[in-house]
């Protein structure tokens, strides 16, 4: 079954360095549900659903779906940002580097201010870009729906909802399997929590 396999050795070894990558980074970092998973886990997630439920095998996508988050949430300073990215290029070359960049976030803007420009910037980005962001808001809503953050109340989870969705709509187009998966489990998500009101 040559066509279930993601490619060469080196796009597993490609894979298999920004698991080892992802998981020094984010070694001491939580998920902010209740049981507190380890962070690690949610990127593993995004690409094992990329890969083994919406069929993608582009190494360079799942690498940069593993790192999606590094960039964003492991340096506390811009000189922090730039020793990490311009490591990210010389382990990952520039394609990996060029996807991880265009999903992270500016954290030296305000939240609202980022949430904002992740729907402005939704329709511009790459098919890997759009590909990676659907499959992290998919997991983001189903972790909210089973495992809600710690302290979020029922209108800032619906709020969250909302807002996955206006993202999600300006990068349809790319995968079908990926847009039904969130369309179903936003569906469920607002059901579950529409049964409380």
């Amino acid at each position: 079954m040559t066509d279930s396999v993601i490619g060469t050795m080196e796009d597993i070894g490609l894979i298999l360095k920004a698991l080892e990558f992802a998981a020094v980074r984010h070694k001491n970092q939580f998920r902010k549900g209740e049981d507190r998973p380890p962070y690690i886990n949610h990127p593993i997630q995004v690409a094992n659903l990329l890969a083994n439920d919406a069929g993608e095998k582009d190494a360079v996508l799942l690498s940069a779906s593993i790192l999606h988050d590094v960039i964003e949430d492991t340096v506390e300073t811009g000189d922090e940002k730039e020793q990490l990215i311009r490591e990210i290029r010389n382990l990952f070359g520039d394609e990996v580097l060029d996807v991880t960049l265009e999903v992270t976030d500016d954290k030296s803007l305000r939240k609202p201010e980022r949430k904002r420009l992740q729907v402005v910037h939704a329709p511009h980005m790459s098919d890997r870009a759009k590909k990676l962001k659907i499959a992290d808001k998919i997991l983001n809503v189903r972790d909210i729906k089973n495992n809600p953050p710690v302290g979020w109340h029922y209108d800032r989870i619906i709020e969250y909802f909302n807002w996955a969705e206006q993202v999600v709509s300006g990068l349809r187009g790319v995968n079908r399997k990926l847009e039904e998966m969130f369309d179903k489990t936003l569906a469920e998500a607002r059901e579950k929590y529409n049964m409380k009101e």
